[in-house]
């Protein structure tokens, strides 16, 4: 119940109950009751303020007025590559959305709790790229210098990654370039000849130079092939082919040499 509703209950204690010796709390605390107006807000309220001195005494008196500890601050930085901040990525505590990187790739983040609290940073990155599977283990805590934060970096890598491959056959001009059983490029003059194949990392694929449109048939390897494994990074590859032509063979008949007798 509120100190209105038992007012006559309150009063029975005595002043040494009530405020730890002190007559005068318990004394104000029975007159705030006949007082009216400001007066009577003014002393009941020191007289709240005793009471509840009582139930903390463990504490003090004196922790009342003390200042509230500010929160700790922690500071996320996501990367999508090494030197590439990425926005846009969210950041998650305890299933709970507690802020998202801008476009610096950095997300200040503040909590209530005690020095040494132990939690998980989980990071839902932007469309595009790769979540971790893993969070990243954090703890609050204060530094030395005041103005620097405890930070957490986490990386968010593209889910593709940008593939060129790039083809020098030698003695291989205008040849086809295939890519699962499709044309993507032709070799130049001088045998060269580039491809993009945007893929994700650790996929594989095989190019093949084709040999087999008319005029070709002599070209020595034919269709040759290579293969390729994505990395995890953005990548350039090289097909490095050299082309020999079979030379032709005539056949030219013996003559029979006459016979002497």
């Amino acid at each position: 119940m509120s100190l209105d509703q038992q007012p006559t209950a309150l009063a029975s204690y005595s002043g040494d109950e009530l405020a730890g010796g002190s007559l005068s709390h318990h004394a104000r605390f029975i007159r705030c009751w006949s007082l009216t107006g400001s007066e009577q807000r003014v002393t009941c309220l020191e007289m709240r303020r005793a009471l509840f001195c009582i139930a903390v005494a463990t504490f003090g008196c004196k922790n009342l007025d003390a200042k509230p500890s500010p929160p700790f601050e922690i500071l996320v930085r996501v990367e999508s590559d090494p030197g590439r901040p990425l926005g846009g990525a969210v950041v998650v505590v305890n299933a709970r959305e507690r802020g998202t990187t801008a476009a610096d790739g950095r997300a200040r983040l503040s909590f209530n709790g005690n020095e040494g609290d132990a939690f998980d940073l989980w990071v839902r990155c932007p469309e595009g790229y790769m979540s971790p599977t893993k969070p990243v283990p954090a703890s609050l805590r204060r530094i030395a210098d005041p103005t620097k934060l405890p930070e957490y970096d986490v990386s968010c890598p593209p889910s593709q990654r940008s593939v060129v491959v790039a083809i020098r056959a030698e003695n291989g001009p205008n040849l086809p370039v295939v890519y699962l059983n499709k044309e993507i490029a032709r070799t130049d003059a001088s045998g060269a000849a580039h491809v993009y194949l945007p893929s994700k990392p650790g996929d594989s694929f095989e190019l093949m130079i084709g040999t087999t449109e008319k005029g070709n048939e002599k070209l020595r390897p034919q269709n040759p092939t290579a293969p390729f494994v994505v990395r995890s990074q953005d990548d350039l590859f090289i097909f490095d082919q050299k082309f020999t032509r079979e030379r032709e063979v005539k056949y030219v008949p013996k003559v029979a040499k006459p016979l002497h007798f």
